[in-house]
């Protein structure tokens, strides 16, 4: 076993901060009963019942980049389990948090970590807690939100023995361990006393800490009734390392991990102000990439590379949309540039133009005009600028719905004269309530069957503007209503003739075309296109009106009688003539030539006729008689 240890980061990104003892103890914030022990140790408990202490770092862990932890821990000398004259309990834990560097956990089987949600620890525990699930002898496992129970899903891996030999750890020795993430594989591993002991797979970001991809950490320790001296020691190249980024003409300390009492070798030498120390200045005019050669405290040889970016400050700007229009009224725009991070971003208006709102490289606006990102790295180390312009097209095609219109029974639909001056216009109609089309109302001219405002929208396909216009269409479908009037008496031989009166037509202020007929037998009207006739022949009637202005019509629904007098009128079609005269016969017959009514014999024909006109002709067709139109 080692007896030092370190921690250190191997990343993307180097810290290159040289730290001397005493700024390293005020880089870690004691809570607790945890004391500064020196040369960069801290005591988390002492041997007393019931104390808890942590020790955690003021800078974060970014669990995006890869990490690789080394420190020694000390577990004290108290040895046993409860029986023992003097047990030793409970143990340390390394500690990922988000409660910050003031948390504190419980005490006791909780280690410490107890009350931390969210988080991960790894526990390196000294007690048997069987209510835990904890396995005999010391041991190592990994555990999530504030959880020590080994029977529960908050446990992601162990217990297993804390080393591969079964040994009891509080002997008062220094244990090396280290702890390796890797955010692209998502693993995490455990390494104790130079020897690999757990691993497991998890997304600590999304799965433990909600999506927080920074967090703080530390270390924590407990005691219950059995106790012991918990120490943890880290080092001046504690710091986490990884690749670093300069202005042209900066210059920067490179640290190394490793064991400091061992030799260090930086290649190239190149721009180094010391090729052999673990803390060299750098100070390279381009990009170069360091490797460092050292001994870890494993007593390993091991190789580590920096990059250091040198390159001048360049920002790019692009925008989701270069033209804002009536689809697209915002517009977010980006910058970039060529430093891989810490680059921040002030975002300005430069003529005309609105920012909605900007976060560091981000900036959504909303008007046309010239927008300008400063991108800055290291407190304004260097300095550069770009520009961006962003349009605006709300131009809308015209929307023209045409004139008002009328539907009614001459013409029951009406197709809607719809014109914009785009040539690739959308059209789009809509009605109100009572309105309604026949077939597809999305084309420029819809057929419309029902009265209501109809717009018209148009849509400029090429920006999202549009445009409306509308136009009434007034249906009118008014049927006359009839109300039939009646005959003012019968036909007689005192009234040849009756008016049929009262006939009464609704609504008023159309103009009625009145229309008599007889469906069936003779009739005769006078005037039968005036609503109140004169009739002159018994029969039925029919009235059948129809409205000028709408086309509409109506057919009575009954039909009007004129009656006649029977006992006032002879039916003369049975009137007949003679066909043979024989004068001055004796026998009585054919002396007379005298029309008579063959169905009614008792009746004179000639007593009932007004005009009878009788000529004779000899058979050379001379008239030789005629009664000038007496009976």
């Amino acid at each position: 076993m080692r007896t030092s240890a370190y921690i250190y980061f191997l990343s993307t990104l180097f810290a290159l901060i040289y730290i001397s003892e005493a700024k390293a103890q005020e880089q870690y914030t004691l809570q607790g009963d945890a004391i500064a022990t020196g040369s960069n140790c801290y005591q988390l408990t002492d041997a007393l019942a019931n104390e808890i202490g942590a020790v955690w770092y003021d800078e974060t862990i970014n669990l995006e980049q890869p990490f690789q932890l080394q420190f020694k821990m000390n577990f004290g000398t108290n040895r046993g389990a409860g029986g023992s004259p003097n047990p030793g309990a409970d143990g340390m834990m390394f500690v990922m948090q988000t409660d910050g560097p003031t948390a504190l956990g419980l005490p006791g089987e909780g280690l410490g970590f107890a009350g931390f949600s969210p988080s991960l620890g790894i526990e390196f525990d000294t007690y048997w807690n069987q209510n835990m699930g904890d396995i005999t002898a010391d041991h190592i496992g990994i555990m999530t939100n504030g959880s020590v129970n080994h029977n529960l899903e908050t446990s992601l891996a162990g217990p297993v023995t804390a080393t591969s030999n079964i040994a009891d750890i509080e002997n008062g020795e220094d244990y090396a361990v280290e702890i390796v993430w890797d955010p692209e594989e998502q693993y995490i591993e455990v390494y104790f006393d130079c020897e690999f002991r757990l691993s497991t797979n998890v997304d600590l970001i999304n799965d433990i800490f909600e999506g927080s991809s920074i967090v703080t950490w530390g270390f924590t320790a407990a005691t219950g009734g059995a106790n012991n001296v918990h120490t943890v020691c880290l080092y001046e190249n504690a710091t986490p390392t990884g690749d670093v980024i300069l202005c042209l003409g900066q210059t920067t300390q490179l640290i190394a991990p490793g064991d400091l009492s061992q030799s260090f070798s930086w290649e190239p030498a190149d721009f180094l102000s010391d090729p052999n120390i673990y803390n060299p200045t750098a100070s390279p005019n381009s990009t170069q990439i360091y490797t460092v050669t050292y001994t870890d405290f494993c007593g390993d040889i091991q190789t580590s590379s920096v990059e250091v970016f040198v390159e001048p400050l360049e920002v790019d700007i692009t925008a989701n949309y270069d033209t804002l229009d009536c689809m697209n009224t915002s517009s977010t725009l980006l910058a970039s540039s060529n430093f891989p991070s810490g680059v921040s971003f002030l975002w300005e208006v430069v003529d005309e133009g609105n920012i909605l709102s900007s976060i560091d490289w981000e900036a959504v606006v909303n008007e046309a005009g010239t927008y300008q990102v400063i991108a800055s790295f290291d407190n304004g180390a260097c300095i550069t600028e770009e520009s961006y312009t962003i349009e605006i097209d709300t131009i809308p095609f015209n929307a023209e719905a045409g004139p008002d219109g009328v539907i009614n029974c001459y013409e029951p639909y009406l197709v809607l004269l719809g014109a914009s001056d785009g040539e690739n216009a959308e059209y789009v109609w809509t009605t109100s309530e009572n309105g309604e089309f026949f077939g597809n109302s999305n084309i420029a001219q819809p057929t419309a069957i029902a009265g209501g405002v109809y717009e018209l929208t148009v849509t400029n396909p090429n920006n999202g503007c549009i445009s409306s216009d509308d136009m009434l269409l007034v249906a009118d479908f008014t049927e006359p209503e009839i109300f039939l009037g009646q005959p003012d008496g019968i036909i007689n031989c005192e009234n040849l003739s009756v008016n049929i009166l009262g006939t009464e037509i609704y609504p008023d202020g159309y103009t009625s075309i009145v229309e008599w007929s007889w469906p069936e037998g003779e009739g005769a009207l006078i005037d039968p296109t005036d609503n109140q006739p004169t009739a002159l022949l018994p029969g039925d009637y029919l009235l059948t009106v129809t409205f000028l202005e709408t086309g509409c019509s109506t057919v009575a629904n009954s039909m009007v009688t004129v009656e006649e007098d029977e006992s006032s009128f002879i039916d003369i079609s049975s009137l007949t003539v003679p066909n043979v005269l024989t004068p001055g016969s004796s026998n009585g017959f054919n002396d007379y030539l005298t029309p008579f009514l063959k169905d009614l014999p008792e009746v004179s024909a000639l007593s009932i006729l007004d005009v009878y006109n009788l000529k004779i002709f000899n058979r050379w067709g001379i008239l030789v008689f005629q009664n000038n139109g007496l009976p």
